[in-house]
Formats: structure tokens, C-alpha cells, sequence
């Protein structure tokens, strides 16, 4: 694992390095496309060739440099090198070549405006063309004749050094095109992975979709139903509480009615022993006829048998056995009196309990 992640920075460590040299080499064709617009003498030409060349060199060493450290430093070295001094060190060159290039650019615009309008002063022309010759300025008109673009000088055919470093130029150049072409087929291939999975997200989230709808229907066709059947329940239900009221209404009833026919049996009752005591009544009250003529038909005997008993004494004793009849009641005189008395009550008690009819 570590090794694999070794190479893995190694390989974004190159590819820093070349997009670095790529830049460079870009900046400086930009600031030759930028200065092609003003005439430039020859030794500022072959100056800016040499410093071109020179980066040039300096960026491929880099890179060398960094391809056989790699197996010998260790890792924090690397590190330190590749993501701190190696792009300080070209920043720093970079901004060199710039600060030169800005000069040139700067000293090419007064030549160019001193040609267009000559200077009045002979002295400052002398001091300029005695410069010019001391920092090797050989033919002047190469100054109205220069291109508008920056053009490096023709390399001799036998110089072997600058051919291998043309050479070594186009090598690096095939393989910084071969590398960004890797990296292009690289994302177009992610890119093509990412389209299909996200294809077929898409085709997941469809299917989850159409069955989210057919869920979604199946719902509301449950519903509907559970809505009719709700309605059909509260018919019912208004229907069963109908009819409980119904019921209540003959629970009441029955038991009115339960209630009239026990007190319609209370009142044959009553009746039964009414006529029952009005027949015992009457039965009574023969019976009690019966013995009062029995004790009127008694009463007359006694009365004749006392009319007996007095001719008797009147014929035998005199006066003298009258009297005490008279006064201890003849023959049963007490016994006499008490029925009478038991008769009385009796009459009484019949006026006031009479024989009633039926109604």
C-alpha cells in the first residue's frame, strides 16, 4: 500500500512539474507574441533565445533531477521538495524571466519611438550609439528590419548540443501531449463511468417512480374504498341507532304495559276477595237471620212457658212466689237478658256492614 501511494505521488508530482514547464514555456511564447509588434536588435534577440533555452534546461533538469531523487530520498524530503522548493524555485525564475522580458519590452518601445521621432540633442545620440556598440551592437538597420513576431535564431546545422536540446524539446513536448492525452482519455473515461452510473441512477429512480405511482393509485383506489364503506357504515349506523330508539320506545311499552297487567291482576285480586267477602258476607248475615228467628221463636216458647210458671205459683204459693219469680228472673230471667243484649250488637254490626252489590 505504501508504495502504491509512493507512486501515486510520484506521478502527480511529474504532472505538476510538466503543467509547470508547460506554463513557462506558454508565458514566454506570450511575451514574444506581445513584443512582436516593435523592431528588436539582434543581440537582444539571441539574449532572449539563450534565457528561453536556459528555462527550458532548467525545467527538464528539474524534472530529471526529480525522477532519480525520488528513489533514493525519503519521503518527507520529497515531499518537502516537490510541494515547496521545486515551484518557489521556478516561481522565482519565472518572475525573473518576466522582469527581464517587461525590459526588453520597455527598452524595444523607446528604440522605437527614438527612430519615429529623431532627438534634437546630438549628445544623447552619440551617448546611445556609443551603448549601442559597447553592448555589442553591430548592424542598425536590423532594428527597422526586425519581424513582428518573435523569431528564435536559425541554429547552425553543426552544432551538435543545440540539435540533442531540440531534440530533447520535441521528446518532451510528445510526452507532455502523450500525458495530457492520457489524462483526457482518463476523464473521458470517468466521465463516461459517471454518465452510466448516473444513467442508471436514472433508470433506478424512474422504476422507484412508476412504482411510487402504482403505489400511489393502489392508495387511492383503497381509499375510495375505505370512503364508500364509511359512508355505508354511517347509514348503518344512523340506521341501528334508528331502531334502538325504537326499541327503546317498546322496552318502555312493555313495561307500561307489564306494569298495567300486574296492577290489572292486582285489581281481579282485589276484586276476587271483595266478592269473596261479600258472599261470606251474606252467608253471615244468613246465618245470622237464621238465628235470630231461632232466638225469636226461643223467646216466644220462653214466654209461654213463663206464662205457665205463673199460673202454676199463682195456684199453689199465693203472692209470695210471684214476687220471686219476678225478681230473680223466673226460670232462666238472667240468661234472658243477656241474649237480648248479644242480639242488639248483632242488628247493630249489620246496619253498618251491610250485603253490598257488585258494581
Amino acid at each position: 500500500m505504501d508504495t502504491e501511494i509512493e507512486e501515486q505521488e510520484n506521478e502527480e508530482e511529474e504532472e505538476e512539474g510538466q503543467i509547470i514547464v508547460e506554463t513557462c514555456f506558454s508565458s514566454s511564447s506570450y511575451h514574444s507574441t506581445r513584443r512582436g509588434s516593435f523592431g528588436k536588435p539582434s543581440w537582444l534577440l539571441c539574449s532572449i533565445a539563450d534565457l528561453d533555452e536556459r528555462m527550458k534546461v532548467m525545467g527538464l533538469n528539474l524534472l530529471e533531477e526529480g525522477n532519480d531523487d525520488s528513489a533514493h530520498d525519503s519521503f518527507a524530503k520529497r515531499a518537502d521538495s516537490y510541494y515547496q522548493q521545486r515551484p518557489q524555485l521556478l516561481a522565482l525564475l519565472q518572475d525573473l524571466y518576466n522582469s527581464y522580458l517587461s525590459l526588453a519590452d520597455r527598452y524595444c518601445h523607446s528604440l522605437a519611438a527614438k527612430a519615429r521621432h529623431p532627438s534634437p540633442l546630438p549628445f544623447a545620440d552619440e551617448d546611445l550609439e556609443r551603448r549601442e556598440e559597447e553592448n555589442g551592437v553591430i548592424d542598425s538597420s536590423d532594428d527597422a528590419e526586425s519581424s513582428l513576431s518573435y523569431q528564435p535564431p536559425q541554429v547552425k546545422a553543426g552544432d551538435p548540443h543545440m540539435m540533442v536540446a531540440e531534440f530533447v524539446m520535441r521528446a518532451v513536448e510528445s510526452d507532455i501531449i502523450l500525458h495530457e492525452l492520457e489524462l483526457a482519455e482518463r476523464r473521458g473515461v470517468e466521465s463516461s463511468r459517471k454518465m452510466e452510473l448516473q444513467r442508471s441512477l436514472v433508470d433506478v429512480l424512474e422504476s422507484e417512480r412508476l412504482i411510487l405511482l402504482n403505489e400511489n393509485a393502489r392508495l387511492g383506489y383503497q381509499v375510495s374504498g375505505l370512503v364508500e364503506e364509511n359512508k355505508g357504515l354511517a347509514s348503518e349506523s344512523a340506521f341501528m341507532k334508528r331502531k334502538a330508539a325504537e326499541l327503546a320506545r317498546c322496552l318502555l311499552k312493555m313495561r307500561e304495559d307489564h306494569r298495567v297487567f300486574v296492577l290489572s291482576r292486582k285489581l281481579e285480586d282485589l276484586q276476587g276477595q271483595i266478592h269473596g267477602l261479600e258472599r261470606r258476607n251474606r252467608e253471615y248475615y244468613a246465618q245470622l237471620v237464621k238465628h235470630r228467628d231461632g232466638a225469636e221463636k226461643t223467646k216466644t216458647k220462653k214466654k209461654r212457658l213463663k206464662g205457665c210458671c205463673f199460673q202454676v205459683h199463682c195456684d199453689g204459693d199465693g203472692v209470695m212466689n210471684r214476687k220471686m219469680v219476678v225478681q230473680h228472673g223466673g226460670c232462666g230471667g238472667s240468661g234472658l237478658g243477656l241474649w237480648e243484649r248479644f242480639t242488639k250488637m248483632f242488628d247493630f254490626d249489620l246496619f253498618n256492614c251491610g250485603p253490598h252489590s257488585n258494581p
